[in-house]
């Protein structure tokens, strides 16, 4: 995740979709708020996954991005954004949509088919939902696996303690894969691109080991 963090997740709806293993790709990931605490990652391109890393910790962009574009253009068309709608899936990509309503007549509403990285980022700069079809948030989400307790006690009498698994102190590669991903997206945001080189160099060692041991 962003801040770091390694979530351990399982498949909603396992019936569906095999949890794929998409570790070295950027994603967005879409916490649902209706009570279910469902987790919907959706792929993206490097770029909108920086342009939506640099909104989300303030970083200044020179010059202006597509989206600050588009928000213009709406601003002068007499526009305001509304919301976005995660749509569809269809040969695993996804769908979205971008709303306008017309300022001061709600019922002047028009609609864009729209990449979700790009809605996404579009969302997020406007301060405006981002909606997600409940067929998709049920069939692709994915739960948290919440960590259990070091210890579990059954019965009222006897107790029965049951220990948690334990690693094998084993470097993890996906994992080490992931944190050179991140360290290189955010050094490139933050335009430290000597560091960004190196990790991209570091990432590229490490895959390149991976594919001569197998």
């Amino acid at each position: 995740m962003r801040d770091g963090k390694n979530l351990r997740c399982v498949q909603n709806n396992p019936r569906v979709l095999r949890l794929r293993d998409s570790a070295p790709h950027h994603a967005i990931v879409l916490k649902m708020e209706d009570g279910s605490d469902l987790l919907l990652p959706i792929i993206v391109m490097e770029t909108p996954s920086i342009m939506l890393l640099a909104a989300l910790r303030n970083i200044r962009i020179p010059r202006p991005t597509i989206y600050n574009v588009v928000m213009e253009m709406t601003k002068r068309m007499g526009y305001e954004v509304r919301l976005v709608r995660i749509t569809e899936m269809v040969h695993d990509a996804y769908y979205s949509r971008l709303y306008l309503a017309k300022v001061g007549d709600e019922e002047d509403t028009i609609s864009f088919d729209l990449k979700p990285s790009d809605a996404i980022n579009i969302a997020f700069r406007c301060k405006v939902p981002i909606q997600v079809n409940r067929r998709i948030a049920y069939n692709n989400g994915l739960k948290v696996v919440q960590p259990k307790t070091e210890e579990s006690f059954v019965g009222s009498d006897d107790i029965q303690i049951t220990r948690l698994d334990r690693p094998d102190d084993q470097p993890c590669g996906e994992a080490q894969e992931f944190d050179l991903v991140r360290n290189m997206l955010i050094a490139a945001v933050e335009e430290r691109y000597k560091d960004a080189a190196q990790y991209r160099d570091q990432l590229f060692m490490l895959r390149s080991k991976k594919k001569n041991a197998i």
